[in-house]
């Protein structure tokens, strides 16, 4: 399992500030993650792949979308809504 944090205009958007997820064996970087959740929805998929200003953390450090996750992992999603 992984948590999960919303920050931005990812709360009000996804309607959620938190979950925890199981990640499925596939998922081991962020970009991957970010495909899995984006098949929630059309505003996930915009929300999350459509959005060149969100930022990533791992573990509270920085993360690119090729950096790897693993169970335990706690990942905040910062984002805002593109005019």
């Amino acid at each position: 399992m992984v948590k999960i944090l919303f920050f931005g205009d990812l709360v009000e958007t996804l309607g959620l500030a938190s979950e925890e997820v199981a990640l499925p064996p596939d998922v081991t970087d962020v970009e991957r993650l970010l495909f899995v959740l984006a098949r929630r929805g059309e505003k996930w998929k915009k929300m999350l792949l459509g959005n060149p200003a969100l930022k990533v953390t791992i573990n509270k450090q920085f993360a690119e979308k090729s950096s790897p996750v693993a169970d335990g992992d706690e990942i905040a999603l910062v984002g805002f809504a593109m005019a």
